[in-house]
């Protein structure tokens, strides 16, 4: 005997794991049942997520503005990155064959 009946199609629902949270489907609608307190299991990991953006966003905007504040501290603070192979190469690269407009020159 099914344990629940879809309200919609009235077939038996099935147990599904979402999450770690036992919901009920219905395999032919594909409907959900939630239980009370699983919606709240379900977003509670939605809401820590959040909170980990909302802290993300605070700190960027805490570097944004300090370097709009002294600009010479911030770059004090954070070292420019690991130079380049090419960063101090100024000369012109030299052409691998004859050109026509070399006769010009």
């Amino acid at each position: 005997m099914p344990l629940l009946l879809c309200p919609n199609c009235n077939t038996s629902m099935q147990n599904v794991a979402r999450s770690g949270v036992e919901i009920d489907m219905c395999p032919s609608c594909r409907g959900v049942w939630l239980d009370r307190g699983e919606l709240e299991k379900l977003l509670s990991g939605q809401r820590d997520e959040q909170v980990g953006q909302q802290q993300d966003r605070q700190r960027f905007e805490r570097e944004v503005t300090d370097f709009h504040r002294d600009p010479d501290d911030w770059k004090r603070k954070h070292p420019p990155s690991a130079k380049r192979y090419d960063d101090e190469y100024h000369y012109k690269k030299k052409k691998k064959g004859f050109d026509i407009f070399d006769i010009f020159d």
